[in-house]
């Protein structure tokens, strides 16, 4: 068993309460106060593009409320900066209703000229104590600077960046990846049955109370017979319930909770529908999870492209041959098979609307490597294909975190002009718009 593989994978595969993107704001605004204390005067934040710009649209726990501001709030009113991307899981009415008045407190300051495309976030609190100060960088649990009153209180070195090319995940391959999911020990692959019952109960939640605007509950109706539709509505379900607040973790994938997600749930459900055993699940399911790592690492943790269409279609397409007993080659196909369709898809922001990217995601992965599994094959060469698929994967990489970044910043900029953040509004009065 290669070592280092297992540890990326282990390290990257954690529970995240509530969408990873405003809980890395919770959790920055968590840290900052948690430095200073006191009674907030004010709160300056400067944030990413991406961030600052796309999600108000998404519910998180402990608060009906939507917003970057109320994010910030409630992280500051309500966070345990101590439990990571868990930060929300103890909010009371008290802190929610203290933080709903701080939210009008906070000034917001978009990092438009940064020259990464990636997550960055620094807050600043002022109270009658002082000033405190936090900032993470390139994850949503990733703290760098910690500060009261000019103290260094913590300090870190962030992780690399998608744009430093120095990630230890970027030397290993497709046909690596494939090794370590079908020879690892089984029992080292335990904790991805948590995964597996993590995501569940997020779908399960969604489905059996119709949340969200119902479109995995819709689709499980009419599923029939069908697998493919079953797997497609298990993972918009799962989507729909992280979207909705619900207080329930997801397992995420490289700080992706939808990815985690998406990654997942059309596995887990394809292989209780054909009965087959955890192990052969738990390799699948590995697999599924480094591909989509690799992706994520070369796209960026904040991208230009949407990670739930673009590195989990990639997972759930290779994961779906491992499931079926494919081979390695067979693997490969399906991944170039998939490229044409999702290559490209920009990132516009956390949203219920993502079930649905997360549902056609889905059926495509299934679709293409089925596809590959029959012996069905899109030559190599042709337009954003390269000569194999670590090397197509190196060119969506490049596009993603080179070629697209200023349609990004244009994006997040058209974005960020049309929100209306105050008076706040409610998660259920966003969906009646």
């Amino acid at each position: 068993m290669n070592q280092e593989i297992f540890d990326i994978l282990r390290s990257e595969i954690k529970p995240a309460l509530g969408c990873t993107g405003p809980i890395g704001i919770c959790y920055c605004a968590a840290q900052a106060y948690d430095a200073i204390g006191g009674e907030i005067r004010c709160i300056d934040a400067e944030i990413d593009w991406g961030l600052c710009s796309k999600i108000d649209d998404v519910a998180f726990p402990g608060t009906e409320m939507l917003g970057v501001e109320m994010a910030i709030a409630l992280g500051a009113l309500g966070g345990d900066p101590g439990a990571g991307l868990e930060v929300l899981h103890a909010v009371t009415p008290e802190a929610e209703r203290k933080a709903r008045e701080a939210a009008g407190l906070v000034r917001l300051h978009p990092q438009w000229d940064r020259a990464d495309l990636g997550m960055y976030v620094k807050i600043t609190i002022e109270t009658d104590r002082g000033v405190g100060v936090a900032e993470i960088q390139h994850r949503s649990d990733g703290l760098t600077l910690k500060m009261r009153n000019g103290e260094v209180l913590e300090q870190h070195d962030p992780d690399p960046s998608a744009q430093s090319r120095n990630d230890p995940i970027l030397k290993y391959r497709i046909r690596d990846f494939y090794r370590f999911a079908t020879e690892a020990p089984v029992e080292k692959l335990d904790f991805l049955l948590d995964a597996a019952h993590y995501n569940t109960r997020l779908a399960r939640a969604a489905l059996d109370g119709r949340l969200g605007a119902g479109i995995g509950a819709t689709l499980h109706d009419n599923a029939g017979e069908s697998g493919l539709i079953r797997a497609k509505a298990y993972a918009a379900a799962g989507c729909e319930a992280r979207m909705s607040g619900v207080r329930h973790p997801a397992m995420s994938c490289a700080n992706k909770g939808n990815v985690g997600i998406a990654a997942s749930m059309p596995l887990v459900s394809l292989a209780r529908d054909m009965q087959l055993s955890d192990e052969c699940l738990q390799r699948a399911l590995a697999l599924s999870y480094l591909v989509a790592i690799a992706v994520i690492r070369r796209i960026g943790k904040c991208p230009s492209m949407c990670s739930c269409e673009v590195a989990a279609s990639l997972g759930v397409a290779a994961g779906n041959v491992l499931l079926h007993g494919g081979t390695e080659e067979q693997v490969e196909v399906a991944i170039q098979n998939t490229i044409p369709s999702i290559f490209g898809v920009v990132c516009d922001g956390a949203k219920l609307a993502c079930a649905l990217r997360i549902s056609s995601g889905t059926g495509i992965a299934l679709e293409t490597s089925s596809l590959a599994l029959r012996g069905v094959r899109i030559a190599n060469n042709q337009g954003v294909l390269a000569e194999n698929a670590d090397a197509s994967i190196e060119l969506l990489g490049h596009t993603a975190l080179f070629s697209m970044v200023d349609s990004d910043r244009s994006l997040s900029r058209q974005l960020f002009e049309k929100r209306r953040p105050f008076p706040l509004m409610t998660f259920a009065a966003r969906q009646m718009q």
